[in-house]
């Protein structure tokens, strides 16, 4: 498993402003990949991609309103 967490610099959050953001993923040894970007304005973007090859996706808006969240099944 490894854990990699970094920063981004002006970037657009969901909410369409121009923040920073932190940048968390993880992929563990059956090469399922979580990345999550949590931005200073408190929104949020997580995704999940599995071993299968499907990928989930979740989007929430600094107050609260979800955006997007989906599983999209590999073919």
């Amino acid at each position: 498993m490894s854990i990699t967490n970094s920063s981004l610099k002006n970037q657009q959050a969901p909410c369409g402003r121009m923040v920073d953001c932190a940048v968390h993923q993880d992929r563990d040894d059956d090469a399922m990949v979580t990345e999550e970007l949590e931005f200073s304005c408190g929104c949020l973007s997580i995704r999940h991609e599995y071993h299968d090859g499907s990928l989930g996706r979740k989007v929430v808006r600094h107050d609260g309103a979800v955006l997007v969240d989906e599983l999209l099944t590999a073919e």
